[in-house]
């Protein structure tokens, strides 16, 4: 196999030194052709074609990073937009092969940035994708599954097929490593269906190698080495260095764990070789572990412990947890087979430091076990020192009596040599039954921490059922409560119909609970639209009803009664809520109430009237805004609380104006350095701030405008803004 795998590289080093005498012939045509190319988009092509010979095959960083840099700044100097977005994510993808993630982010970001305020969706999905794939780089699964799941949606409603493919190969990896394995099958497949139809050959062989990574952390190793074998056959045949090396290291741990220690370290062997060629650090940094646990395998504990060493430098430069966590756990493996428990427990704290919190449970158990292994050790250690200062005390005392004996009794020595010896017999069989006495103690004492030891174990055991019960209803509840997210959804008016009447509207729609208590309602009759914002008491499935019998009663008023004026379908919401909910004239209960705000606009004049249950209506133009004032009652009181008419605010809008309905969910959320809410002038001043950017972008900037105010305070209710221009 060795002289094999041999002949496998010598046979790539010589395609690549061919290939390398081709390009080298064509560089300098390259060289030339941006020196005298007067076209500004030409120049950033050849830029980009330059830095990737450099990068791929000269192995010069730094030759890649000028000329990519080079195609940035023209892009730049002559807004050349669509060049510019790529030129920054090409920047972004060469940080991140080099392991300086935060500049990587920054570009992408800066990508993602530029595509949504030009609105090219291609370039929104693949700086996305991209920015998933830094996060999954820094072990940050949460991040990297948010980016590639908006990604995700974004490509299938654009059919981009490539960056559909790029998204769910990335999603299958978050699930795969999270031990989602069910979940992360389903992705892979649907990845390489989509290789397989576009015969794109590198994402057949990136989602077979996927797919055997599954199969290895869930244990079947057989399935694992046929889809990695696969994957290796096909990155022989398109001659992809990196592919190769992946698929060795694979191969290499499924020989490892299945018995093959010395043919697995050849396979490592191999694949560092071309890793270090390549310079990516995250694998240079997996080669040297896989070396090291091979070595471990094969008793070489020594040169175990050196390439180990070596893949923690590597994984400390580039901020892997995952690989840190691995060198830690095989460095505490290490010292617990030689015996040496306190190293092995310094590793393992080590260890634990980088795993989530159900690993940290499993690892509990054992530094529990080398913890009391090291103190038996001690114990037992203690118990010798102990025995030998005993010995030595008794010998001591001995040598005194035999000493005074021979002064005063000289002439009584044979006696006195008889007293000694049954003193001696006396002493030792004292010091037997002694001994005998501790043995029997430490034994019992033992079969009490074995028990001990059962007994947590079977704890351990209940406790992971119970665990895995309730993390099977909470997935029932929660699958639940997702169909009734679908449901609501369902409800809920379709705002882009809005954009055929209105010159721009959105919505920042951000349940609490899955599920929400705020909703949105529109209905449109002859000239007028009618719309409406409502904040019902509660957040998740409790407002979510709520929210149900608010459209109901919004429809039937509206659409089958024909009522015209915003005060009289609030007086008929009002009755109608008392009534369903049940509340006498007497009665003040308020936990089933609804507040509102409800505008209906005439197109042809630009009239609107607005009524309103304590939701105000802003109005911005040109600069100034204007708060009109609700009523301060919620619909559904009983008569004895509230029982006046509702106030109509009529006026005509100027062109250009912008409407805006938030429910308390966004004013009362608390967050900022000082931990206070957000307040209704602050969120007036941002609606200043923004009201000039188009619809997409101002719903882009509130959500993030409450995400960096929340910060790591939990959202306290259901979020609505709604914006419209007029």
């Amino acid at each position: 196999m060795l002289i094999k795998n041999k002949q496998i590289y010598l046979t790539l080093t010589l395609i690549i030194f061919l290939v390398k005498i081709s390009i080298g012939q064509n560089i300098d045509s390259l060289m030339m052709n941006f020196q005298y190319s007067h076209d500004d988009s030409q120049k950033i092509d050849l830029c980009f074609k330059i830095a990737n010979y450099y990068n791929n095959i000269e192995r010069n960083s730094k030759e890649a990073e000028k000329f990519l840099l080079e195609a940035h700044s023209i892009a730049e100097k002559q807004n050349l937009t669509t060049l510019l977005i790529r030129s920054k994510n090409e920047l972004g993808v060469y940080y991140r092969n080099i392991s300086l993630y935060s500049k990587a982010l920054y570009y992408h970001n800066e990508a993602y940035r530029l595509a949504l305020q030009f609105y090219d969706k291609t370039a929104i999905a693949k700086s996305l994708n991209n920015i998933g794939v830094v996060y999954r780089r820094l072990d940050d699964h949460a991040k990297a599954a948010e980016y590639h799941t908006k990604a995700l949606k974004i490509a299938e409603e654009i059919r981009d097929t490539f960056n559909i493919s790029v998204s769910v190969n990335s999603l299958g990896n978050i699930y795969s490593l999270n031990g989602r394995y069910d979940e992360a099958i389903s992705y892979f497949n649907k990845g390489l269906q989509l290789s397989i139809a576009q015969k794109n050959l590198l994402g057949q062989a990136i989602n077979y190698n996927n797919i055997g990574e599954v199969y290895e952390f869930s244990g079947n190793f057989e399935k694992a080495k046929e889809y990695y074998t696969k994957s290796f056959d096909v990155n022989k045949k398109l001659k992809n260095e990196k592919g190769i090396a992946i698929c060795l290291n694979a191969l290499g741990k499924i020989l490892l764990f299945t018995g093959y220690p010395k043919t697995a370290y050849k396979y490592f062997t191999d694949a560092s070789i071309i890793d270090k060629k390549i310079g990516d650090k995250k694998f240079i940094a997996d080669g040297y572990i896989n070396l090291g646990r091979a070595l471990a395998k094969l008793k070489k504990y020594t040169e175990a412990k050196q390439c180990i060493v070596q893949g923690i430098k590597v994984a400390e430069d580039i901020r892997s947890k995952v690989q840190l966590q691995t060198a830690y756990e095989e460095l505490c493996n290490i010292y617990a087979e030689n015996g040496n428990y306190r190293m092995a427990l310094d590793y393992n704290r080590k260890a634990t430091l980088y795993k989530d919190s159900v690993l940290n449970e499993k690892n509990t158990r054992f530094i529990s076990t080398i913890k009391t292994l090291y103190e038996t050790d001690k114990k037992e250690k203690e118990i010798q020192i102990l025995k030998q200062k005993q010995e030595i005390n008794d010998k001591e005392y001995k040598r005194q009596i035999y000493f005074n004996y021979s002064l005063i009794l000289g002439l009584l020595l044979s006696f006195v040599l008889i007293v000694v010896v049954f003193i001696a017999f006396i002493t030792k069989r004292k010091a037997n039954r002694l001994l005998s006495k501790q043995k029997e103690e430490i034994e019992k004492q033992n079969e009490k921490i074995e028990q001990q030891n059962k007994n947590i174990e079977l704890k351990n055991r209940n406790l992971e059922d119970a665990y895995q019960i309730i993390e099977n209803y909470i997935g029932k509840i929660t699958d639940s409560i997702r169909y009734a997210e679908q449901i609501q959804k369902s409800i809920l008016p379709d705002i882009e119909k809005l954009n055929e009447v209105f010159q721009e509207t959105y919505t920042f729609y951000k349940p609490k609970d899955i599920v929400s208590g705020d909703f949105y309602w529109y209905s449109i009759r002859g000239d007028k639209v009618f719309f409406a914002l409502a904040d019902c008491t509660g957040h998740g499935v409790p407002g979510a009803f709520m929210s149900i019998i608010g459209i109901d009663l919004l429809n039937q008023v509206v659409n089958q009664l024909g009522y015209d004026h915003p005060n009289d379908i609030l007086t008929f919401l009002n009755k109608e809520l008392r009534e369903k909910l049940r509340k006498g004239k007497d009665e003040l209960i308020l936990k089933d109430s609804m507040d509102i705000a409800l505008c209906i606009v005439d197109l042809k004049t630009r009239e609107i009237s607005y009524s309103g249950a304590l939701i105000p209506l802003f109005v911005l133009n040109d600069g100034e805004i204007i708060e009109i004032k609700p009523n301060y009652t919620s619909l559904g009181t009983s008569n004895r609380l509230y029982n006046k008419e509702f106030r109509v605010h009529n006026f005509k809008l100027n062109p250009n104006s912008w409407l805006y309905l938030s429910t308390d969910g966004y004013i009362d959320q608390f967050g900022g350095e000082n931990n206070k809410k957000f307040m209704r002038s602050r969120f007036i001043e941002y609606l200043l701030k923004i009201y000039e950017l188009p619809a997409c972008i101002q719903r882009e900037e509130l959500e993030k405008q409450f995400e960096s105010w929340m910060g790591k305070n939990e959202q306290l209710d259901d979020v609505l803004v709604w914006g419209i221009k007029i």
